[in-house]
């Protein structure tokens, strides 16, 4: 079996390198926690949030969570 030399880069290559081309575990993006304690700052401070779930409204009452899904941080 013969090698041969070309100039296209590999599928992998092109995937880690190309434009637009993102890895799995690849730093740079809010993390769940930074969600969370986000929605948590809101909660506290305005008395009512963004559900990170379905982007319904949330408030801290005693029934709290979402009122769209039911999503609940406790």
């Amino acid at each position: 079996m013969a090698a041969l030399a070309t100039r296209e880069q590999a599928v992998a290559e092109q995937r880690q390198s190309g434009p637009g081309g993102s890895r799995l575990f690849e730093p740079g993006g809010a993390t769940l926690e930074d969600v969370v304690l986000l929605v948590w700052e809101d909660l506290a401070a305005e008395g009512r949030a963004v559900c990170p779930v379905c982007g319904g409204s949330m408030s801290p009452s005693a029934d709290g969570g979402c009122r769209a899904c039911g999503s609940e941080l406790s």
